[in-house]
């Protein structure tokens, strides 16, 4: 199933030859890559292996959904060098030389298991509710949900950012601005719900965008 996956890619890659500028198609280009890529791992079991190129493979299918404009050679020098990859993912598995060390941060780093899409929704809408019940248990689900936003391959960068900014920055701000301003001046009931409604909002329209997002992209998949 998974080598079938990252066949498909090279195959439908391999239709769109114009979506890369240089010498080769973009499908020869991913084919050569995700080669490349499990040639290099070809430490890991099989299964692992296979998992390890079907996970890039997809990575490439929504770089591709979310950014029609992008060659498939810009895609593929964003995922990284292949050894990178490979290396990385023996460390990880546990299988290579320093097994079990905490890899670094970096394009090269291969995509591992995903956390749902809905989870990176569901965050800051919990860190809403419960913040107003315990400060620090919403600010923890905050700082869980910009990791989880940002470490997932389900949004662009650009997408991370502006999610990141209606779903925790803005309300952040919004309750700095209350309990500094208008806090003191002893507001009344309508002024502390208004502005509970506001964050709500706010934190709901920034959850339904990245679900929408999200969404599109599957959506462009499947098309």
């Amino acid at each position: 199933m998974n080598t079938k996956k990252a066949q498909s890619v090279g195959n439908s890659a391999g239709n769109n030859a114009g979506n890369d500028t240089g010498g080769d198609t973009g499908g020869e280009l991913v084919r050569d890559y995700l080669a490349a890529v499990e040639r290099e791992a070809s430490a890991l079991p099989a299964d692992h292996r296979q998992e390890l190129v079907a996970d890039l493979a997809e990575h490439i299918e929504i770089a591709r959904a979310e950014r029609p404009g992008d060659s498939d050679r810009e895609i593929l020098r964003e995922l990284g060098d292949p050894r990178t990859i490979a290396a990385t993912a023996l460390q990880e598995s546990g299988f290579g030389p320093g097994a079990g060390a905490v890899p670094g941060a970096g394009a090269g780093k291969a995509p591992g298991r995903r956390s749902p899409a809905w989870l990176v929704v569901l965050l800051p809408v919990l860190a809403f509710g419960l913040g107003y019940l315990w400060v620090p248990l919403g600010f923890a689900l905050k700082v869980a949900g910009a990791v989880v936003l940002f470490r997932s391959p389900y949004w662009t960068k650009s997408q991370k950012w502006t999610g990141f900014g209606l779903t925790a920055l803005a309300p952040s701000l919004m309750n700095v601005a209350w309990f500094l301003f208008s806090y003191p001046n002893d507001p009344s009931q309508a002024e502390y719900w208004t502005a509970i409604v506001a964050v709500a909002v706010v934190t709901a329209v920034g959850a339904g965008w990245l679900w929408r997002v999200r969404s599109d992209a599957n959506a462009g998949q499947r098309r």
